[in-house]
């Protein structure tokens, strides 16, 4: 399947993103030279349930986007638990807990100082999916993540009727397993995103 970036593009306004897409440029702004992926304009910021979380930009986002069209293979398996679960995009977001694209030389793991800065963003990414009811933590950083988030803005996601679960990553060492292994992971992915469907509300395509 061949994507269309410029089109892709030309739709980052639309009003079912155009929120998100202020969020990105405003972030790039704060960190003059940064690059913020834009989340892909078949996610609807009215219709968000679940927050897909992973750690940062991966290499697929040169495309430009957080999405699962891109060319990765952490991309290629938000696909497969889309279709398994039978998940329309637009009930569900991708962001990441430091959104903007990393030296690909630095530690895989995020440091503290950038899950701080990841903090705030987030907070006004869930401002604006305002009726999310699910985060799906993707690997240990996004979990820790989320634990400091709750502590820092002394605010239980629970008690904000979220649910969080923790899954593994979609990429890197995670699915570095055999193939049975590896199937095995993406029927537990499958398993929890259908658990969250289940959770808002969500009808399966």
């Amino acid at each position: 399947m061949t994507i269309d970036w410029d089109e892709k593009k030309a739709l980052l306004q639309e009003p079912n993103i155009a929120k998100v897409t202020q969020l990105c440029d405003e972030l790039m702004e704060k960190k003059p030279g940064s690059v913020v992926p834009y989340i892909d304009p078949v996610h609807d910021e009215d219709e968000c349930r679940i927050v897909s979380l992973q750690v940062s930009p991966g290499k697929g986002t040169e495309s430009g986007f957080v999405s699962h069209y891109n060319d990765d293979e952490a991309a290629r398996r938000a696909t497969q638990i889309y279709e398994l679960a039978e998940l329309d995009p637009r009930y569900v977001m991708p962001w990441n807990a430091y959104p903007w694209v990393r030296d690909p030389d630095m530690p895989s793991a995020l440091n503290v100082q950038e899950k701080t800065d990841g903090l705030r963003p987030f907070r006004q990414f869930l401002k604006i999916n305002s009726r999310v009811s699910a985060i799906i933590a993707h690997g240990t950083d996004a979990s820790t993540f989320l634990t400091l988030f709750e502590k820092t803005y002394h605010q239980s996601l629970k008690n904000s009727g979220i649910k969080i679960y923790k899954a593994t990553a979609l990429g890197g060492r995670a699915f570095a397993v055999s193939e049975t292994k590896q199937e095995e992971l993406l029927a537990k992915n499958v398993d929890v995103y259908k658990d969250a469907m289940q959770r808002a509300g969500i009808q399966h395509l």
